[in-house]
């Protein structure tokens, strides 16, 4: 790999940015809002020194001298000429540096005039106080047209970020020329309604870990703990101490996320593949150093897997371009070997194995499930897919250990184990198999281990350790229970009394359970390890049924963070995973969990609890929804059927999302697999009787709005409401009373009575499919306020913007040029996005309402001395919104005859002795009091 900036930069992965040191327990605001206004000196390049310098500007770092033309301008006299024509030489030009405030919007546009070649782009580059890159965010230059062109790049800057520079350059390794003219650089300072509320959801999560040796040669567990940054852990695995940990950051500055491969190479170095940046890390144990060493492709944001070579060298997979790479230790670059993607809808490598006795790797991919084997001298490649992979999605996990390749295959996961001897497959689809992957080759050679859940002949459960001799082909359980499904596998020796010989080692599960088997005794212990957990990278957000804020953290295991608006604070809850969707019925919460589509149901009445097994769950697991679903993305309660809808999407590779009817009564899921033929079902709206479905086309098409008759059971319509989208990802009722729905970037209003579109305009075309893209909202004022993946720009970053639609005119006003992700709105008018691992706030006055009035009723208003009677009361905040969330307001339960009568903040009145009262509550909330109305009781008669 070039160790050149130009090519780090190229890398860049933006919007996932580092750690600031920001006490989480204090409200951290932003300045005063200011107009955009031009800092950029010299940026028509019209100016130079008597050295044939330009002030303003340096040379990019891999280049001599800037070029300038003063035969092509779009206006004064001179143009900055950019070009590589070679991939050894070129040129291009990097401004000063500009101060920037955090979440302060940053525009730059120039004129461009493309000439040859492609592959131009230009950089907003961020960095922090002491000069460190934090972020990166790009836009390509078109295509040679003969004509000038406008360019846009605009972000917020990070929350670390104090500078900002420009950049001209061209892309990668790419050849090509274009000149530049009438650079400007406008900036705004931060709005003062933005609060960070920091981290939300914190869980420790480790996808894998490999073994070796430390810097003091003793075994060593290394994994990654998903956060925001990830760390990667160095365990000692005789004592079980963490003997040091390394935050994962890119060259970019950006955070990794998880690393999903980890592999130990053939000279003792660790390297670490992550996501969601595609970067390639090397950890080197005799220095204790952790360095990272790029993008390995490009184009690519994950590594899904790792695997030695000989000579130090290691292999890895990758999605989206389902790409094989090579890095050698020896010239410290990389090199991409092959492309195996050969239709749209296989993206990954998901599995690699090494076989030393023929110099192949074995690539397993997905969401098709295939299997080659690739020659490293030849660079040819044979498939192996095995018959019975058809319909599968996945060929998951590989190893090849005592001359046979074990493969594991989803869904399922089966087990197979094929000879290259003699080319047969001599396991086919063990269904008694459920590990990620298998262990290497025992030192004795004669043994391969994997876990499986076994059913006991008592009928009990357990997660057993299972073995294949690779000499006689017997496999099945040896009745060791390991309490996880292994996850990573080693052997080391312990020198202990308990711990004779070899010990295979590995965890089990996610969560820092490890095993340790011996392999002469038996002996078999199953410790929680002691690794920190981390705050993750948020995932989604959502309105509880009490008013509060719930954050779900990305990738399965994370907590909920539940945010109190009126309490200004968070309480962090373990184990529920990644909730795709929210809904609410009958004042409970649902949450649609991936992987496998997994509803659960809870009570915000009722305390948390996932981990102690005494009490009853809280939230609940209701059941997975089958069909092969994945993703319940849209979940929509309807109080006057009392029944809950979810919209799904399907498991990778497959078509055919659902729309799945729950029944709380009955407890029953009616899942509808593709409803609307080949699509997913991303988001919901119900009126009378009516289901309005918005879908996503999996097979080619375009996205449709479908509506539904819940009394019938039929798809009444199916129309397609903007030409040319292939997917309708948000659906909400507008302001106007008709549905306001976006088609990627595209919005449309849909008038429910003329069954028509009325109104559609694309806002932001560049705006690419995820099913849960944008996020719409009706604000407090009437306006629509929104979030949006603005689609992926330069070397595969993406950014994001929310923005504001007025009602009226449908004019678009951005608030955020980027860093704004997922949103909700609590009952005040707050609006809240998603930054990173982090919770932001956007609390404009104009929004923000306050109380207003408070309703009294009670049960009966004649008592008799002694009685109880329940009352209740709703709050209502300005322009007649409600809330129920109360928990850090003041509450005082009044009565004028305390003696006759008392109202509680249990929900009673109770009645002392015969006489009146006047009984009322009185709340104050963010220095506003309202007392409620008086309800006046009798007490009569004897006790």
């Amino acid at each position: 790999m070039r160790s050149k900036w130009r090519s780090r930069i190229a890398a860049a992965l933006t919007v996932i940015l580092m750690f600031a040191s920001i006490a989480w327990a204090m409200t951290v605001t932003y300045a005063a809002d200011e107009e955009l206004n031009n800092v950029m000196i010299n940026g028509g390049f019209e100016d130079s020194d008597e050295d044939g310098r330009l002030p303003g500007w340096q040379p990019a770092e891999d280049t001599a001298a800037i070029t300038v033309s003063e035969s092509v301008y779009a206006d004064g006299k001179r143009s900055l000429r950019v070009e590589r024509l070679s991939p050894e030489a070129g040129s291009g030009a990097v401004s000063d540096a500009y101060p920037a405030q955090p979440f302060g919007n940053v525009i730059m546009t120039a004129s461009v005039l493309s000439d040859e070649g492609h592959g131009g782009k230009a950089d907003l580059r961020f960095y922090d106080a002491g000069g460190k890159l934090v972020s990166v965010v790009s836009g390509l230059v078109g295509e040679p047209s003969g004509k000038w062109q406008s360019l846009r790049v605009a972000a917020s800057a990070p929350k670390n970020a104090a500078e900002v520079r420009v950049a001209f350059d061209i892309n990668g390794d790419l050849t090509g020329r274009y000149f530049v003219d009438s650079v400007t650089l406008e900036m705004q300072a931060s709005s003062p309604y933005l609060t960070n509320l920091g981290p939300q959801s914190s869980s420790l999560t480790l996808m894998t870990a490999a073994f070796g040796k430390d810097r003091n040669g003793q075994d060593a567990l290394f994994t990654v703990a998903q956060g925001d940054p990830a760390q990667f852990i160095v365990m000692d695995v005789a004592s079980r101490e963490v003997k040091s940990t390394h935050p994962l950051v890119a060259l970019d500055g950006s955070n990794v996320s998880a690393a999903w491969a980890i592999v130990t190479a053939s000279d003792g170095k660790v390297y670490i593949g992550s996501t969601p940046n595609g970067t390639l890390f090397q950890y080197d144990p005799a220095e204790d150093k952790l360095r990272a060493i790029g993008k390995p492709v490009p184009t690519d944001t994950v590594i899904w897997t790792l695997v030695a070579g000989e000579d130090g060298k290691v292999y890895g997979g990758t999605g989206y371009s389902q790409s094989l790479f090579e890095y050698d230790p020896v010239t410290d670059q990389t090199r991409i070997l092959k492309s195996f993607k050969t239709s749209s809808k296989e993206a990954h490598i998901r599995s690699l194995a090494y076989d030393s006795d023929r110099q192949m790797i074995y690539v397993g991919g997905a969401d098709v499930a295939k299997l080659y084997q690739y020659d490293l001298a030849s660079g040819t490649s044979i498939a192996l897919h095995h018959p019975e992979f058809n319909g599968k999605t996945s060929v998951y996990d590989l190893q090849y250990a005592g001359g046979k390749l074990f493969v594991r295959v989803d869904p399922g996961p089966v087990m197979f184990v094929y000879d290259p001897d003699t080319a047969s497959w001599i396991v086919n689809n063990n269904t008694a198999y459920n590990a990620r992957g298998f262990s290497p080759l025992s030192p004795d050679g004669e043994e391969v281990f994997y876990t499986y859940y076994e059913t006991l002949p008592g009928g009990a459960q357990q997660w057993s350790l299972h073995s294949y001799n690779v000499r006689t082909g017997v496999y099945g359980s040896l009745g060791v229970d390991v309490k996880g499904a292994g996850v990573a596998f080693g052997y080391v020796q312990l020198d202990q009394t308990k711990y004779p010989g070899w010990t295979l080692v590995g965890l089990a599960g996610n969560s820092g359970r490890a095993f340790y088997y011996n392999l002469e005794t038996g002996m078999i212990e199953t410790p929680e390890l002691p690794f920190p957990a981390q705050f993750v990278e948020l995932f989604n957000i959502g309105k509880s049924t009490d008013g509060q804020i719930l954050s779900s953290g990305f990738i399965s295991g994370g907590g909920m963070g539940i945010y109190s608006p009126t309490r200004n604070e968070t309480k962090h809850y373990p184990q529920i995973g990644q909730v795709e969707g929210f809904g609410s019925l009958n004042g409970k919460m649902y949450l649609g969990v991936y992987p496998r589509a997994t509803i659960f149901e809870y009570d915000p009445a009722k305390p948390w609890n996932r981990t102690d097994p005494s009490e009853p769950n809280n939230p609940l697991r209701l059941g997975q929804l089958g069909s092969e679903q994945d993703r319940p993305v849209a979940m929509l309660g309807v109080e006057e059927e009392n029944l809950l809808y979810i919209g799904s999407y399907p498991i990778a590779g497959k078509t055919g999302g659902a729309l799945t009817v729950y029944n709380p009564d009955t407890g029953t899921f009616d899942v509808k697999r593709d409803i609307i033929s080949g699509h997913s079902i991303n988001s919901l709206l119900y009126k009378n009787g009516k289901l309005f479905m918005a879908t996503g086309a999996m097979t080619g098409g375009e996205g449709k709005l479908a509506i539904y008759d819940t009394a019938s059971g039929r798809v009444e319509l199916e129309q397609v409401p903007v030409p040319g989208k292939k997917a309708v990802t948000s659906l909400i009722w507008g302001p106007d009373g008709n549905i306001w729905g976006m088609a990627l970037g595209a919005l449309f209003i849909y008038d429910t009575e003329r069954q028509e579109i009325i109104y559609s305009k694309d806002m932001f075309p560049t705006a690419d499919y995820a099913h849960s893209n944008p996020r719409l909202t009706v604000g407090t004022d009437g306006n629509v306020y929104g979030t949006i993946y603005t689609g992926y720009v330069a070397d595969h970053t993406y950014t994001s913007k929310m923005f504001k639609i007025d009602a009226a005119s449908k004019s678009l006003s951005i608030l955020l040029e980027s860093n704004a992700e997922k949103l909700a709105q609590d009952d005040f008018g707050n609006l809240y996005f998603k930054y990173g691992s982090e919770l932001m706030k956007y609390s404009d006055p104009n929004l923000v309402m306050q109380l207003d009035k408070v309703q009294l009723e009670a049960e009966s208003l004649q008592l008799h001395p002694g009685d109880e009677v329940g009352y209740s009361y709703e709050v209502f905040l300005e322009r007649g919104r409600t809330t129920k969330e109360l928990s850090g307001a003041d509450i005082e339960y009044l009565s004028s005859h305390p003696d006759k009568a008392e109202i509680d903040p249990k929900g009673k009145i109770i009645a002392k002795h015969p006489g009146q009262a006047e009984l009322s509550i009185r709340i104050t909330l963010n220095g506003v009091t309202v007392e409620s109305n008086k309800i006046k009781v009798k007490i009569t008669g004897p006790f």
